[in-house]
């Protein structure tokens, strides 16, 4: 018994360190009247944490239409945003509380847009006036659930920017869908949006994989530019395994540009660094809603010139810890380029001011900082032996 208490402890300590904190999850209900029924819908929000720690934070609203998902994207999403928000940015997490009516609004021919005009004109409205959300907002579903998030791409574009839609049902062209794909995705504006949309090879989908497979293709053609589309056909897949899968996958996606940046050999990036700023100020303000930094692209961009024009790289590279003299990773940058050309004492100076600042992001990216320090101050003395 003692020896089961003291494993468990250790075993609950490794978890507290690794996360950093146990907290317990907050999960609110809010209500909302409908003139369809006499009780009011209820709507289950899960707050992320640290949302009653930082007042000043804004995040983004994720909406999924299934009561039961709210278990399992929650889970997900802590996983994948407790490390510095990467790759899931902190998200307040929306869906119907169990025993709510609202799906038997939903119109079969898709002549109507009934739940999709609810969530527009009254659910998101009201969580903007409760919640600290910032502009971007994800809609996503699973089967019927997912001919639902389609149908809000379709008829009513402003609500989402983007949209995850797992095995959706599209037999027989439920709620319109196969249809509305030819009429109105062209019709989009041109803000930037994002589809995923996913299948699986099971039993589940043996009725319309046929369909499923020209809605993808009618999507992939009549999407215009500002859609970007992924579709994924997962096989060997269990059905019921599709939602995570899909949602994990889609989140990478979704914010690869913020994560990742741009290529250096792109076409924005060999226009250079003014072009970079640009693209990155247009999906800050017409694809996110808030500031996406073009850091990673310009110092991919000075890495790749490195290579070819060492003076143009370095140049780039100084530049930037000027126009972001609190990046830690701009001057690590800049400090990693010093280390190439063999500029050692440069090389410490600026993984030293990298270090410093370093000191207030999250422990791993502390330690990472100091540790190549050391290592810059090593090769210094190495060299000065040397000579």
């Amino acid at each position: 018994m003692i020896v089961l208490l003291i494993r468990t402890i250790g075993i609950a300590l490794i978890w507290v360190w690794m996360t950093g904190t146990l907290r317990a999850e907050t999960v609110e209900t809010i209500t909302l009247p409908h003139a369809s029924f006499e009780q009011d819908l209820a709507f289950s929000v899960h707050l992320p944490d640290g949302y009653m720690d930082n007042p000043d934070k804004r995040y983004v609203l994720y909406f999924d239409f299934d009561p039961k998902a709210q278990r399992y994207l929650g889970g997900i999403h802590h996983w994948l945003s407790f490390n510095g928000e990467w790759p899931w940015l902190q998200s307040i997490i929306v869906t119907p509380a169990p025993g709510n009516m609202i799906g038997t609004l939903f119109d079969e021919s898709g002549n109507t847009t009934p739940i999709i005009d609810f969530i527009g004109d009254n659910l998101v409205p009201e969580l903007e006036k409760r919640y600290r959300l910032n502009a971007f907002r994800i809609f996503s579903g699973f089967r019927v659930n997912g001919t639902l998030v389609l149908s809000a791409l379709l008829h009513r574009p402003e609500i989402f920017d983007a949209y995850i839609a797992v095995n959706p049902e599209v037999k027989d062209n439920l709620a319109g869908v196969s249809q509305h794909v030819k009429t109105h995705l062209p019709k989009l504006d041109g803000n930037p949006r994002f589809l995923y949309l996913s299948t699986g090879e099971n039993i589940k989908v043996d009725h319309q994989f046929a369909e499923l497979r020209q809605l993808i293709s009618d999507v992939e053609q009549y999407a215009p530019s500002s859609l970007t589309l992924h579709g994924q056909t997962f096989s060997d897949t269990n059905a019921m395994a599709l939602p995570l899968l899909s949602v994990i996958r889609a989140i990478e996606l979704m914010f690869d540009d913020i994560h990742s940046g741009l290529s250096p050999t792109s076409d924005i990036s060999q226009q250079g660094v003014s072009a970079i700023k640009a693209h990155y100020q247009f999906i800050s303000e017409k694809k996110y809603g808030f500031p996406v930094s073009p850091q990673d692209s310009i110092i991919a961009l000075a890495n790749y010139e490195l290579k070819n024009n060492p003076q143009k790289g370095l140049a780039i590279l100084k530049q930037n810890t000027r126009d972001y003299p609190q990046d830690a990773y701009a001057h690590h940058a800049l400090a990693q380029a010093y280390m190439q050309l063999g500029q050692y004492q440069d090389a410490v100076n600026a993984q030293t001011t990298a270090a410093q600042l370093a000191e207030t992001m999250l422990t791993w990216h502390s330690k990472r900082m100091k540790r190549f320090l050391a290592e810059y101050q090593q090769k210094l003395v190495e060299n000065n032996i040397e000579r």
